[in-house]
C-alpha cells in the first residue's frame, strides 16, 4: 500500500561502524502540518546525518521519509547511550529542531537495544514501536540487551 511506502537514504557509517553490540537503536519522527516541509527537513536531516564523524560511538544513520503519511525521521544506532544525547545537543540539531518544532505535529521516538545491527529490520521495528503507541512521544522497550538493565 503507498500509504505505508517508506523511503529511506543510504546508510551513512559513523566512527564506530565496526563496534560488534550491543546497540541502541533510536527511530525519531517528525509529521508536518504541511507537505511542502517535508523536502526541507529531509534535506536538513541528511546534512545532520553528516555530522555523526564529529561523535565517536555513533554506529551510523539514515534518513527516511513516509510520503503517504507525511512523516520524515531517522534511524540512528549508538555503541553507548551517551552518544544520543550529544547528538541532539549539537548546535545544527537544535537549530532545525526550533525551525521545525512548532511546524507540525511533535516530534516522536522510540528508543530500544539490540544484539544484531540489522538496519532494515531495525527501522521497521522502530515505527511499528511508534504506530503501536500513537499517542506517546517516547516509547521505550527495555530487554535484556540493554546494558543498563
Amino acid at each position: 500500500m503507498l500509504r505505508d511506502l517508506v523511503v529511506c537514504s543510504p546508510w551513512k557509517a559513523g566512527p564506530a561502524a565496526g563496534a560488534v553490540g550491543p546497540f541502541m537503536f533510536s527511530v525519531t519522527q517528525f509529521t508536518p502540518a504541511h507537505l511542502g516541509d517535508v523536502g526541507d527537513i529531509w534535506r536538513a536531516a541528511e546534512r545532520l546525518g553528516d555530522q555523526l564523524i564529529e561523535i565517536d560511538c555513533a554506529v551510523g544513520v539514515l534518513t527516511y521519509v513516509q510520503p503517504g503519511r507525511r512523516r520524515v525521521g531517522s534511524l540512528s544506532v549508538w555503541a553507548d547511550d551517551a552518544g544520543l544525547g550529544r547528538f541532539v545537543r549539537l548546535p545544527d540539531h537544535v537549530e532545525i529542531m526550533n525551525r521545525y518544532r512548532s511546524r507540525g505535529l511533535p516530534a516522536r521516538s522510540a528508543k530500544w537495544w539490540a544484539a544484531e545491527l540489522r538496519v532494515r529490520a531495525a527501522l521497521d521495528e522502530g515505527l511499528r514501536m511508534l504506530d503501536g503507541e500513537p499517542d506517546r512521544r517516547r516509547v521505550v522497550r527495555r530487554n535484556l540487551d540493554d546494558p543498563a538493565r
